[in-house]
């Protein structure tokens, strides 16, 4: 009997120990409000293109596609009579006119002095648009090169020339909130039937903790 009664003991404690089923929830307006996630701030809008940019790739086109889709529409000509696109555009050949890859594109920053707009790359790359009509000096490396530009308004248009010999122009102008570089560039073939390839370029605004 001794024994019965220490067994209906231990069996009261593991009954008072044990839950009494789920557990409800708390009444409505008990619980603490999630706090709400902090809204990154929108850079400042600029007022012109000087500053430093980085490559929106969900906007910008892909060069390589769409000198495809321009042979494609041209019957499939390859590159002859120096038409763009037959030899690096949208590769890795690197170098400036118009063949820098989206790697090589990825940071770019203008600066301005008077006349003379610098845009390096994120390679140390300089290219010097001159719009003040000076005779330009040739660059004896490829880490170097005077261009001639002129403004059209708040655009900075470049008068080039592709690395096939064509002609070849790019316009920058500030988006109208400020906030995005657009870069339109335009290459023509230097052949007897003249066509064009236009490739559209999107930029945002580099952040300072972005430039490490």
């Amino acid at each position: 009997m001794t024994g019965f009664a220490g067994l209906l003991g231990l069996c009261d404690v593991a009954r008072a120990q044990a839950p009494v089923g789920p557990l409800s929830p708390p009444p409505p307006g008990t619980m603490p409000a999630a706090k709400p996630r902090e809204a990154v701030p929108l850079p400042a809008p600029r007022q012109s293109i000087v500053g430093a940019w980085k490559l929106n790739r969900d906007e910008s086109d892909d060069m390589r596609k769409r000198a495809e889709d321009s042979r494609g529409s041209g019957g499939g000509r390859r590159g002859g009579g120096g038409w763009p696109g037959g030899g690096g555009y949208g590769g890795h050949r690197g170098g400036m006119g118009g063949e820098e890859s989206d790697q090589e594109r990825q940071k770019m920053t203008f600066s301005m002095t008077g006349a003379e707009v610098d845009l390096m790359d994120d390679r140390d790359r300089k290219r010097a648009f001159m719009t003040d009509g000076r005779k330009l000096q040739k660059s004896k490396d490829d880490r170097y090169q005077e261009i001639a530009a002129k403004w059209d308004g708040n655009r900075l248009v470049t008068e080039e020339k592709s690395p096939r010999g064509g002609k070849m122009s790019r316009t920058f102008e500030l988006s109208p909130d400020g906030r995005q570089l657009c870069e339109n560039l335009r290459i023509e073939s230097s052949g007897g039937k003249h066509r064009s390839l236009d490739v559209h370029y999107v930029y945002d605004i580099l952040a300072q903790a972005d430039r490490k």
